[in-house]
C-alpha cells in the first residue's frame, strides 16, 4: 500500500510540474494556455496511470511473468482514451496542429515514464 501512495504522490507532483512547464512554454509562444483540452489530458492521464499501476502491482502471482504485456495493454487503454476524447476535436479542422498534439502527448509521455519507473522499481525488488 505504501508503494501505491508513493507512486500516486510522485505522479501527481511530476505531472503538475510538467503542466506548469507546458503552460509556461505556451505562454512564451503566445499561444492560448488552456485550449485543446489540456486539463482533461493531464487529469485523464494521471487517473489512467494510477489505475494501470494499481492493476500492475495488484496482479495475481500467475500474471507476474506477463507484467510487460499488461503494461502494453495500459498504453493501448491510453490510446483508446485519446481517440474517444480528443481525436475528433483535434481533427475537426482536418489536421492535428502542434499545440493539439502536445496537449495530449506531453502528459501521456510524463505519465508513461512514471509508470515505467514504478514498474522497473517493482521488478527489481
Amino acid at each position: 500500500m505504501g508503494q501505491l501512495i508513493k507512486f500516486n504522490s510522485q505522479i501527481i507532483l511530476v505531472c503538475a510540474l510538467g503542466f506548469i512547464v507546458h503552460v509556461t512554454v505556451l505562454q512564451f509562444l503566445n499561444l492560448p494556455l488552456f485550449d485543446n483540452q489540456i486539463i482533461v489530458a493531464y487529469v485523464g492521464n494521471i487517473i489512467l496511470a494510477i489505475v494501470i499501476v494499481i492493476a500492475l502491482l495488484k496482479a495475481p502471482p500467475k500474471y507476474q511473468n506477463s507484467l510487460g504485456f499488461l503494461f502494453l495493454l495500459g498504453s493501448f487503454l491510453k490510446f483508446g482514451f485519446f481517440f474517444l476524447v480528443f481525436y475528433s476535436n483535434f481533427k475537426a479542422n482536418g489536421t492535428i496542429e502542434r499545440p493539439e498534439f502536445f496537449a495530449f502527448f506531453t502528459p501521456y509521455a510524463v505519465a508513461l515514464t512514471m509508470e515505467a519507473k514504478c514498474l522497473i522499481n517493482n521488478l527489481s525488488e
